[in-house]
């Protein structure tokens, strides 16, 4: 297999796993997920070089003993969305720096642009959600496929390099999460630990090959990362508000924005998540 080939079918395997993380919401959700994905992900890692034999065997057989979507949607909605209770983020900024949209997130966002994604306001995900991240990886694969069959210039930010600076840091802990809360929660039919733990063989072996040097994952402080903890999920109140805007208004910083109501902030202040371009669909015909 030529190399553009082979980056092909990489940019496809992580397109797959950005998709397999999303919220099942479509009626063929589970059928994609039991029927479709496993037999897509083997192909595609035999053609990577990914060992995820066992792995893949694991969630064959956890994503059969889900009698249909609505338990489905049970899971995932425990794993990732019921506010208030400690649980695995898929805002994977939060493994890197210990809160949700701090310094990694800024980093994510100037990769993108580097590489001219567009702000699209009806995607309420933040940049450090884990399928835009794995999206992105497929693009840049993607384009570095296409680089090789032709003389255009490659991505201005290799695959690679990202996976380094980011992925390789929060695969882990997100593995371990899930697989603590699925035994919390008592979710023995959790097919997402396995994914999880698929997306980190590949993962890895991407590092060990193509090693590129990286800045270490920020450190945080024990005792800020279990105050976050403590008070994860839990509402701001006005007094907060007062103390913030105090602060701000002390520092001489601006704290205008302090009084708008959350859900409405992206709207009055003109802001968007930004997010990739379409990626690939499987399966990319290459030439060469």
């Amino acid at each position: 297999m030529t190399t553009a080939a082979t980056l092909v079918s990489k940019s496809e395997f992580f397109l797959c796993l950005a998709r397999a993380f999303a919220t099942p919401q479509a009626p063929e959700s589970l059928a994609l997920l039991r029927e479709a994905l496993p037999d897509d992900l083997a192909e595609l890692a035999l053609d990577c070089g990914y060992d995820i034999d066992e792995p893949l065997l694991d969630y064959r057989a956890a994503i059969a003993e889900i009698p249909n979507r609505d338990r489905l949607l049970v899971i995932y909605s425990r794993l990732f969305l019921v506010p208030g209770d400690r649980h695995p983020s898929l805002n994977t900024g939060t493994y890197l720096d210990g809160t949700v949209a701090g310094s990694s997130v800024t980093a994510m966002e100037t990769c993108y642009r580097r590489c001219g994604l567009e702000r699209n306001a009806t995607v309420q995900e933040l940049p450090d959600h884990l399928s835009i991240q794995l999206e992105f990886i497929a693009r840049l694969l993607a384009a570095e496929s296409q680089a090789c069959l032709t003389e255009a210039a490659p991505p201005p930010l290799a695959a690679g390099a990202f996976l380094t600076t980011f992925v390789a840091h929060w695969v882990g802990p997100f593995h371990a999460d899930l697989d603590e809360a699925g035994r919390r929660f008592k979710l023995a039919d959790n097919p997402y630990r396995h994914l999880a733990r698929i997306l980190k063989r590949a993962v890895r072996t991407e590092v060990a090959s193509n090693p590129i040097e990286a800045p270490p994952a920020p450190v945080i402080d024990p005792e800020i990362a279990r105050l976050r903890t403590q008070f994860a999920g839990k509402p701001i109140t006005e007094a907060d508000l007062a103390i913030i805007r105090s602060r701000l208004a002390a520092d001489g910083l601006p704290c205008d924005h302090v009084v708008i109501p959350v859900e409405e902030r992206d709207r009055i202040m003109g802001l968007s998540t930004m997010v990739p371009p379409t990626a690939p669909s499987h399966r990319m015909v290459s030439s060469g």
